[in-house]
């Protein structure tokens, strides 16, 4: 555990799952969910694992950027219909299980990614239905492999089209008629289509999703600093909340200023100084972008 942890009592961030598997490359931290022969349908255990991540990394200095994936042929086949059958609690009802449990299980992960400073990139492939496609949704921004399709499963079992924020982020992204068209109709939508719509930021061969994406992170390290990322995904996401323009400015001259007071951004504008360039040339490091 280091200092920064003791000294302030924080938890140790040791992430070991049995359904999501970690892989720190550097800042970058890529989060894969990890039940492929499930097609990584959202299992109580997978979504309680999911949630305790997202709530550990938030105060792991050393993350800078999330990259999320799947492992296997799909993303996220939605909710795993083996764990509906269990039977509730003794002392709760079948909708009071649903509702303080399962319901609130699968949407604390759509909370728990929004209140996630890091930036998450999703590098999705294969199928992403019902709660996958609510996943995808919440990502910054979005790498789809050519196979991947998406859809809102849950209404071809005669649920809702809307669930884990589906409705909140979907017309935000592609507009509101072409959200009504992906959520008021269970057919599936492929990469191609949805590049054209806006929803991924780039669509390449299922072999390459992963590293595109990890490549787009270590590039957003590198040409950023971290508490500035982290106040700039802030101001974003507070943005889509339909707060009005005037808090918006509020907030985003809030987070200039502190940004440039702090030693990245004090640095940063001494090495935009012409006089300081030769310095900048014989001590790079002293210039360069430091941790949290």
């Amino acid at each position: 555990m280091s200092v920064y942890q003791e000294s302030y009592h924080l938890p140790e961030f040791t992430y070991e799952y049995e359904k999501l598997k970690i892989d720190k490359r550097g800042p970058v931290y890529v989060c894969a969910f990890d039940d492929a022969q499930n097609l990584n349908a959202m299992s109580y255990q997978q979504m309680a694992e999911f949630n305790d991540f997202l709530i550990k990394v938030r105060l792991d200095k050393d993350c800078r950027v999330i990259v999320l994936t799947g492992e296997g042929r799909s993303f996220c086949a939605g909710f795993n219909l083996n764990d509906l059958a269990l039977d509730p609690p003794e002392d709760m009802g079948r909708i009071q299980r649903d509702f303080y449990i399962m319901q609130r299980m699968c949407s604390d992960q759509i909370v728990n990614m929004r209140r996630c400073e890091q930036p998450i990139i999703g590098a999705l492939k294969g199928y992403a239905v019902g709660g996958g496609l609510s996943i995808s949704c919440a990502c910054d921004l979005r790498v789809l492999g050519e196979s991947y399709k998406m859809n809102a499963g849950y209404l071809s079992i005669g649920y809702t089209g809307t669930d884990m924020g589906g409705a909140f982020f979907l017309p935000k992204i592609v507009g509101y008629a072409r959200a009504a068209e992906i959520l008021m109709n269970p057919a599936r939508h492929d990469a191609q289509q949805l590049l054209d719509w806006g929803f991924a930021n780039r669509v390449v061969a299922d072999d390459d999703v992963l590293e595109t994406a990890v490549a787009m992170a270590e590039d957003m390290c590198k040409q950023t600093a971290p508490f500035g990322l982290r106040l700039t995904k802030e101001c974003l996401q507070t943005s889509l909340d339909g707060t009005s323009f005037e808090n918006v400015i509020k907030m985003e001259n809030r987070n200039q200023v502190l940004a440039s007071n702090t030693n990245d951004g004090i640095m940063g504008t001494l090495k935009m100084n012409p006089h300081n360039k030769q310095d900048v040339k014989d001590n790079p490091d002293k210039y360069a972008f430091h941790n949290m």
